[in-house]
C-alpha cells in the first residue's frame, strides 16, 4: 500500500514541476522554448517505448517503467502547464 502513494507520488511531483515551469515559460513568452522543451520529452518517451519492443540495449522492463512513472506524466504536465500559460497570456493581453 505504502508502495503505491509513493509511486502516485513520483509521478504528480513530475507532472506538477513540468506544470508550472512550462506555465511559467509560456505566460513569460518563451513558447519556443517551451515547444522545445516538450518536444523533447515526445522524444524522450518514443524512445523509451520504442526500446521497450525491440532489443535495443535497455531491459524493456526499465524502459517501460521509466516511460511510464516519469515521462508520461511530466508529458502531460507539461502540455498542461503550456495550455494554462498560454490562456492566461491571452488573458493578461486582452487587459491592455
Amino acid at each position: 500500500m505504502m508502495q503505491t502513494f509513493a509511486i502516485l507520488g513520483v509521478m504528480c511531483a513530475c507532472a506538477l514541476i513540468a506544470f508550472m515551469g512550462l506555465a511559467r515559460l509560456v505566460r513569460g513568452g518563451k513558447s519556443g522554448l517551451a515547444l522545445s522543451i516538450i518536444s523533447g520529452l515526445g522524444a524522450v518517451l518514443t524512445i523509451l517505448i520504442y526500446a521497450a519492443g525491440r532489443p535495443f540495449g535497455i531491459d524493456p522492463v526499465i524502459a517501460m517503467g521509466g516511460a511510464l512513472l516519469f515521462v508520461l506524466p511530466t508529458l502531460v504536465g507539461a502540455g498542461a502547464g503550456a495550455l494554462l500559460g498560454w490562456m492566461l497570456r491571452r488573458k493578461d493581453d486582452r487587459r491592455i
